[in-house]
C-alpha cells in the first residue's frame, strides 16, 4: 500500500470535528488496506510505530528534523528556521519546502524507515537518524512529508485515540460497531493495536483467541465507588475480601525464566526504576503475571506517594534505591501456567501463595480480611487509616478479574467518601485559559474533563485555577506544550466554555471540590442542555501514574449526585 492514501486520510481526519465521522473515514480506509499492512496503518494513525509498552523511541529533536528537511529540500537551514518561526509546525515546514510530486513511498517504507531511526544508537547515531529521515523525505510528496515529520517528532495529534480505532475496526471487519465489545475485550487483555488489528481482519473467532502473554502488559482492573458500606455488602452476597488500599504505585509484574518486567498502571515499563524489586521477583519459581502496589517503606512505616515518586528516575537509580527502600504489597494473579483472568478471586489468591510462599521484607501480601458484615469492614477500614493507608478495596470473593474494566467486582472505600469529607476526582486537562494580572504569561486556569466510557469521549466537568503552587503554575505551559493540538474530536465542550488553547487528553490531575451542581456550561452527563459541574475545584496533585482513559468516569460522577 502506498503511503499517499494514508496521508490523505490524515488530512481528512485533521479537518473533521466529529468522532463518528472520523470512525467512518478510518473504516473506509481499513477496507482498502492489505492484510499485511493493517497493523502498520493502525500504529501510524496513532503517531507511533509500536505498542507503547515496547518503549520504541525515535529520539528526533526539532534541530535534527530541520537538518533532515534541509537536505531533502536542498535548502539552507536558516531559511527553514525562519519558516518554522512563522508556521510554528515543522510538519507544515516540510509540506512547504518538500516538492516531490510523484508518490513512491509505501506504508512499509515509512514504517521501516522510522524503525531504522528508532534503532540507531551510539556514536554517529544522530547523523544516521538525520540521513534516514532525509532519505524518506526526498521520496515523499509535500503532504506525505508533513505527516512523516510529525510522526518522527511525536506530534501527529489528530485527536484519534485507541478506542476510535477499535470502533473503526469493528465497522470495517465485524459488520457492526456493536461488535466492538469483542475487540475491546481482546484489547484489554492485549493493549497492542497492531495485534488486535491483525486479529480483526480474520474475524470474531481470531479476536476471541487473543490471550495474555508474559512480557506484554494487561490493562488493569479498576474499582467502582459506593455511597455506603451497606451497598458494598448488598453487591457482594457471596462474601467480601476487604483489602488495604495503599498510597503507592500499582505494578503489574511479569516473570519468564530469569526475565522480569514491571509495568505501571499506565502500562509504562518501569523495570529500570525498581531494580531491587526485579531482583526479589527473579528469585521466585515459575513464570507468571502478578499484581501489587509498590510502597516506600522506612523502618516499617509506610510513606506517601510523593516520596515514592523520587524512585521514578533515569539517573542515580542505585543511590535512590538505598535512600528510599520499597516493598511490594501483592494482591492478585493474572497468569500462572494459564490465564487466571476468568478464575474467582479466592482461586487467584491461592495461586499467589503458591508463587510467593513466605513473605519477605520486600514481597508482602496485601493485608485483608474476609467477611460478609459491614461492621467488620468499617473496623478494618479504620485500622487501615491508622496505618496511614488510603482505605480499602472490597473485592467479591467469587468475582473474576475484569481487565480494563471499572466494575463492581471491586469497590473502593476511601476516607474521602466518609460523611463530611470531600470526594476527589481524577480529571484530564483538555484545554487552558490564558492568565491575567499576576498570572500573565502563564495559564490562569485549565479545563478539566471526565471520561464517558460508553461514548468514548471526554466531557468537561470544571475550570480549575486553584491549588497550584507558584512553581506548578510556572511549569504548566512547559508541561502541556507538547500536547497542544487543534480541538480533539473526542472532547465535548460547550461553546461558551471553549478554552484559549486545546490539549490532547493526556495529563491527569486529582481534584477536590465543594459539591457537584447542574451547569449549562459543562458537558458531563449533559441532558437537555444542562450538565454536571464541580463547584470550587482545587488541585490536589498530578496523577502521572494514570492514563486519560483511567480518569473518573461520567457514570461515577452521576452516581454521586
Amino acid at each position: 500500500m502506498l503511503f499517499a492514501p494514508l496521508a490523505n486520510v490524515f488530512e481528512k481526519l485533521e479537518k473533521t470535528s466529529s468522532s463518528n465521522q472520523a470512525q467512518l473515514i478510518l473504516a473506509e480506509l481499513f477496507n482498502k488496506v492489505k492484510k499485511q499492512d493493517i497493523d502498520k496503518v493502525c500504529y501510524l494513525t496513532l503517531g507511533s510505530i509500536a505498542s507503547p509498552s515496547e518503549c520504541v523511541v525515535l529520539g528526533m529533536a526539532d534541530q535534527m528534523v530541520i537538518k533532515s528537511i534541509a537536505r531533502a529540500a536542498g535548502k539552507d537551514e536558516h531559511i527553514l528556521k525562519n519558516d518554522f518561526k512563522s508556521l510554528g509546525d515543522l510538519g507544515k515546514v516540510a509540506e512547504k519546502d518538500v516538492t516531490q510530486k510523484r508518490a513512491q513511498l509505501s506504508v512499509a517504507d515509512v514504517f521501516s524507515g522510522l524503525h531504522d531511526i528508532a534503532s540507531s544508537s551510539g556514536t554517529g547515531s544522530q547523523s544516521m537518524k538525520i540521513e534516514t529521515l532525509a532519505s524518506l523525505l526526498q521520496r515523499a510528496t509535500s503532504t506525505e512529508a508533513k505527516y512523516i515529520v510529525r510522526i518522527a517528532l511525536g506530534k501527529l495529534r489528530m485527536g484519534v485515540a485507541d478506542m476510535t480505532l477499535l470502533n473503526s475496526l469493528a465497522i470495517a471487519f465485524m459488520h457492526d460497531k456493536k461488535n466492538k465489545e469483542h475487540l475491546e475485550r481482546a484489547y484489554n487483555v492485549c493493549p497492542d493495536i497492531g495485534v488486535i488489528a491483525r486479529a480483526a481482519v480474520q474475524g470474531v473467532g481470531a479476536v476471541q483467541k487473543v490471550l495474555p502473554l508474559i512480557g506484554r502488559p494487561i490493562k488493569v482492573m479498576l474499582a467502582q465507588r459506593s455511597k455506603t458500606l451497606a451497598e458494598i455488602v448488598e453487591r457482594m452476597p457471596d462474601g467480601i475480601c476487604a483489602e488495604e488500599k495503599y498510597d503507592g504505585e500499582r505494578v503489574q509484574i511479569h516473570k519468564k525464566g530469569k526475565k522480569v518486567w514491571l509495568f505501571s498502571r499506565r502500562m509504562d515499563n518501569i523495570t529500570l526504576q525498581f531494580p531491587d524489586v526485579a531482583a526479589a521477583i527473579v528469585k521466585l519459581r515459575g513464570d507468571f503475571i502478578v499484581e501489587g502496589e509498590i510502597v516506600a517503606v522506612t523502618d516499617g512505616k509506610l510513606l506517601d506517594f510523593q516520596t515514592l515518586m523520587q524512585r521514578r528516575r533515569k539517573h542515580d537509580v542505585e543511590h535512590y534505591s538505598k535512600k528510599i527502600p520499597v516493598a511490594v504489597f501483592l494482591f492478585d494473579v493474572l497468569y500462572y501456567t494459564q490465564s487466571y483472568l476468568h478464575e474467582p478471586l479466592l482461586k487467584r489468591q491461592a495461586a499467589l501463595k503458591k508463587i510467593v510462599g513466605r513473605e519477605t521484607k520486600q514481597l508482602i501480601y496485601a493485608r485483608h480480611i474476609f467477611t460478609k458484615n459491614a461492621d467488620d469492614i468499617e473496623d478494618f477500614f479504620l485500622q487501615c487509616l491508622k496505618r496511614g493507608t488510603e482505605g480499602i478495596v472490597a473485592k467479591h470473593v467469587t468475582g473474576t478479574y475484569q481487565a480494563g474494566t471499572r466494575g463492581y467486582n471491586w469497590i473502593k472505600w476511601k476516607k474521602d467518601y466518609m460523611k463530611n469529607m470531600r470526594d476527589t476526582f481524577d480529571l484530564v486537562i483538555v484545554g487552558a485559559f490564558f492568565g491575567k494580572g499576576s498570572r500573565a504569561g502563564s495559564y490562569g486556569a485549565v479545563l478539566c474533563a471526565c471520561y464517558n466510557t460508553k461514548k468514548d469521549v471526554f466531557e468537561t466537568f470544571c475550570k480549575l485555577g486553584s491549588g497550584f503552587t507558584e512553581n506548578q503554575l510556572n511549569e504548566l505551559p512547559k508541561l502541556l506544550r507538547k500536547h497542544t493540538t487543534a480541538k480533539p474530536v473526542h472532547v465535548v465542550v460547550h461553546k461558551n466554555m471553549k478554552p484559549d488553547i486545546w490539549f490532547e487528553p493526556k495529563i491527569v490531575v486529582e481534584v477536590t471540590g465543594a459539591e457537584i451542581t447542574r451547569s449549562p456550561l459543562h458537558s458531563c452527563a449533559e441532558k437537555n442542555g444542562v450538565g454536571l459541574a464541580l463547584r470550587f475545584p482545587r488541585l490536589l496533585r498530578f496523577r502521572n501514574d494514570k492514563k486519560a482513559e483511567q480518569a473518573t468516569t461520567t457514570k461515577e460522577i452521576e452516581g454521586m449526585v
